[in-house]
């Protein structure tokens, strides 16, 4: 199924998948004790914000 602009239903489904991701991925950083496993997990989660904001822009443009 395509909205305007060509973008695709899985490109939303995506965008929102990778932000509940990160999402959960920050809650369970912030609740940890251990500092090397909260910084890697807030390192994959700001890795994680590119791929969403490269898809939304696609989504956009």
């Amino acid at each position: 199924m395509y909205w305007e602009g060509g973008a695709k239903l899985g490109d939303f489904m995506l965008i929102i998948m990778l932000l509940v991701i990160i999402n959960l991925l920050v809650t369970i950083a912030r609740i940890q004790k251990r500092k090397w496993l909260r910084y890697l997990l807030i390192a994959v989660a700001v890795i994680l914000v590119f791929p969403a904001i490269f898809v939304g822009l696609r989504v956009i443009f």
